[in-house]
């Protein structure tokens, strides 16, 4: 007899799930064997339970099988993503370096770059420091060649007018004559040398406003450059920050790659941790079903065994239940209770049982221990006689015998089936079955404390 089960495998189902279904299942068929119903084994043949013993052998070596199957589907999926995760890995580091070369040769360019325009830019100040000296000392000449124009020029002036007077006083009878002509002479001449001052103040206000001009525009050039340079420096210098982000993003994502490394050499540890942690499961697994299959040859000889006290259990049953009757026909055939000569109490005692209409109902005889004194079940009563009827004293007081019997028979007949060595026996039986039951679970390996409190269960 065969049975086919199509394992459900899914690659997202965890062996710790599946353990804990297995487990559960094991768990389960234990109680079921341990713990079965009386009736239904009662009603079962050893033929029968046999079949049944071999259907469950089947059923655990099929779910041995689809353990297996999982487990091995677990194993090459872990294998897959183990080799996937190297392939990144290793694209991620070659893309790295690639990125990092690349990075190292842009920087090297823009450093070049901006050294260059560091160099270029301190020229151009020098040149613009240079011009400036240049202009200054152009000024200060022209200022000083005016200056000597304006001295020579007095100079001329104050000896024409020594010489002047010189003549007009040497010559003032002499060449009275002559003043008109030589005023005239010195006015053309003053007139002239006026004509002359103004012609050089003019062409020194020329050659100023020239070279200001000149100055000017080159002042306008260089600030022109200086801006255009300024501009671009400023360029230059947000391209650095951008390239300082690119190299700081790089050193994060470097930071990114040893973590990602760390974290990939966890998972690997783990992997070889989970790898280790399947075979000793699979090692369980297998320990598991051989004492399933041990288990099952005990529960095959329980059954068996339970199958023949419960035929013997039967036929004793039988046989005290034919007993009792024959007991009670004989009751109903003798007197029940025979009286003590000479005890009057005992002789009411006596015909009050052998006339009582219902004899079974006395199922708790009265056993006498002395005069007045009688053992009932469990209870030691004093009884007397008041006018031919017969009172019982409890406590501290006395009952009728009708009443003594309806208030304290239910009570001690429950005391008496209590004591039944026949359900005693049924009790025995039980208790021994549920201990029986209690010690395979606990001895079992998938239930074991030790087991439980495993590392790698914890894990």
């Amino acid at each position: 007899m065969s049975t086919n089960k199509t394992p459900n495998r899914r690659s997202g189902n965890s062996p710790t799930k599946q353990r804990t279904q297995t487990q559960a299942q094991v768990d389960i068929n234990t109680s079921d064997y341990v713990v079965a119903d009386k009736e239904l084994v009662r009603g079962l043949t050893e033929k029968e339970v046999e079949n049944e013993h071999l259907k469950t052998v089947v059923f655990a070596l099929n779910e041995k099988v689809v353990v297996i199957e999982d487990l091995k589907t677990d194993v090459n999926t872990h294998k897959d993503l183990l080799k996937h995760s190297e392939g990144k890995r290793g694209e991620l580091q070659v893309h790295i370096q690639e990125t990092s070369v690349q990075i190292r040769i842009d920087t090297e360019k823009h450093t070049t770059y901006e050294q260059k325009l560091i160099e270029e830019t301190q020229k151009l100040q020098n040149d613009i420091q240079a011009l400036k000296a240049h202009l200054a000392q152009r000024e200060r000449e022209h200022l000083q060649k005016l200056e000597e124009v304006n001295q020579k020029h007095s100079i001329r002036v104050e000896q024409l007018s020594k010489e002047h007077s010189d003549k007009v006083n040497s010559l003032n009878d002499e060449h009275h004559r002559k003043v008109d002509q030589l005023e005239k002479t010195h006015h053309q001449q003053v007139t002239q040398l006026n004509h002359e001052k103004e012609t050089l103040r003019k062409e020194k206000d020329e050659t100023i406003r020239a070279l200001t001009e000149e100055k000017e525009t080159q002042r306008v050039s260089y600030e022109r450059r200086i801006n255009e340079l300024d501009q671009l420096i400023k360029q230059q210098q947000r391209t650095i920050l951008q390239l300082n982000s690119t190299i700081i993003e790089l050193k994060e994502i470097i930071h990114r790659k040893e973590d990602v490394e760390d974290q990939l050499a966890k998972a690997l540890e783990q992997l070889a941790l989970i790898d280790a942690q399947k075979v000793q499961l699979q090692k369980e697994l297998e320990t598991a079903s051989d004492y399933i299959l041990e288990l099952e040859e005990k529960v095959y000889k329980a059954n068996k065994t339970s199958l023949e006290l419960l035929r013997q259990l039967k036929d004793a049953e039988v046989e005290i239940e034919t007993l009792k009757n024959y007991i009670i026909e004989l009751k109903q055939r003798i007197a029940v209770y025979i009286p003590v000569k000479d005890d009057v109490i005992d002789k009411k005692l006596a015909e009050f049982i052998n006339n009582y209409p219902e004899r079974q109902k006395l199922k708790i005889m009265f056993m006498r221990e002395s005069e007045g004194v009688y053992q009932f079940g469990s209870k030691r009563v004093a009884v007397r006689v008041d006018k031919d009827k017969i009172n019982i004293r409890v406590g501290g007081g006395y009952l009728s015998i009708d009443e003594f019997l309806d208030q304290y028979t239910p009570g001690e007949l429950e005391k008496v089936e209590r004591k039944d060595p026949l359900k005693k026996f049924s009790e025995k039986i039980a208790i021994q079955k549920t201990i029986v039951g209690k010690e395979l679970r606990e001895s079992s390996p998938i239930r074991s404390p030790e087991r439980t409190s495993s590392p790698k269960r914890q894990q």
